[in-house]
């Protein structure tokens, strides 16, 4: 199973998705990717369970030929706003 997790911003709020991650990743032995913004990229790199990070600068079509390319069973958006909805 392969999921994308989304959450673009703000440190606290990418921190406190740890134990989501952490949950797909053991539970399921999910194969877990990660978009969210390049100034966050380090928090989430840090992180054992994400297997593949996407950073975006500004607009998340930086990223959808990849992400469409990655075809994944699930997308968990942590963000929910317009332009994750996008994904």
């Amino acid at each position: 199973m392969k999921l994308l997790i989304i959450r673009f911003s703000s440190i606290g709020d990418i921190v406190l998705t740890t134990p989501v991650v952490r949950g797909l990743k053991q539970q399921l032995g999910a194969e877990v990717h990660y978009l969210t913004k390049q100034g966050f990229r380090g928090i989430v790199d840090a992180n054992p369970h994400v297997d593949k990070v996407y950073a975006i600068e500004k607009k998340v079509s930086e990223a959808m030929g990849e992400l469409k390319r990655e075809r994944y069973d699930y997308v968990i958006d942590l963000h929910h706003n317009l332009r994750s909805a996008r994904v």
